[in-house]
């Protein structure tokens, strides 16, 4: 194998590798969970998890006086797939079923015009403002 060949090797696995970061702040009434990147089938079940994890914590912590929130802040995903899509779908319910409100905050053109095409802007809550 040549120099060449292993370069050529070594440049298309690094364009295989997706990068999705993903950061929670706490605030006043719940969690705002900023992720960023591409978000498909091979990091979307990470999206998931720590979504999920801040709705159960936020519904450990429900207050009688106030629902919880959590925001998936999407304005830094670049692409999303079906099933990025589904992990936000299968957090929707969660939330609804445990009493959180669940908002898709800041979304990207990109994200936007998936759940457009899905005709799921009815169902998601979209938001570019922090609730009450």
């Amino acid at each position: 194998m040549t120099l060449v060949e292993i370069f050529d090797i070594i440049l298309l696995n690094i364009r295989e590798i997706k990068i999705m970061i993903i950061e929670v702040e706490s605030i006043n009434n719940g969690a705002i969970i900023r992720i960023t990147g591409e978000v498909d089938l091979s990091v979307s079940p990470e999206m998931k998890e720590k979504i999920l994890g801040q709705i159960e914590l936020n519904k450990k912590e429900h207050s009688f006086n106030m629902a919880k929130s959590v925001y998936a802040d999407l304005s830094g995903v670049s692409y999303i797939d079906s099933s990025g899509i589904a992990s936000l779908i299968q957090s929707h319910q969660q939330a609804a079923k445990d009493g959180t409100n669940f908002y898709l905050f800041k979304t990207s053109e990109a994200v936007l015009k998936v759940i457009k095409l899905a005709r799921l802007d009815s169902i998601f809550k979209l938001t570019d403002t922090i609730q009450g």
